[in-house]
């Protein structure tokens, strides 16, 4: 809420208040990475488990493009840790949901 400074109307002092509604602003995302959680956990930030998320973000997965995908592994070695970018996971989790919302929307309106 803002005030501004008294203003004279007709010689009388006068305050006059303005509410502000506040700016929508995008939601903001974590700048992190998280490790893929191991067989039978979930991720504790998208609810995923390790089957799904791999999937995703996998060479040639649906997320891949959208998400930052790090393979930490020593030269010489098949295995590592895979770590994916949290905040781009979840805007893009978001993504797809608005465009779920959108698709169901425009297919409810042509029953």
């Amino acid at each position: 809420m803002r005030t501004n400074p008294p203003t004279a109307a007709n010689g009388n002092l006068a305050t006059v208040m303005i509410e502000e509604e506040p700016l929508a602003r995008p939601a903001e995302y974590p700048n992190r990475y998280a490790t893929i959680p191991p067989n039978g956990r979930r991720c504790e930030f998208t609810g995923l488990g390790h089957a799904k998320l791999y999937q995703i973000l996998g060479v040639g997965g649906i997320g891949r493009r959208k998400v930052r995908v790090a393979n930490l592994r020593m030269p010489g070695t098949t295995r590592g840790q895979t770590l994916f970018h949290v905040g781009d996971m979840l805007r893009w989790l978001d993504e797809l949901a608005q465009k779920n919302r959108i698709t169901a929307t425009s297919d409810d309106s042509t029953n």
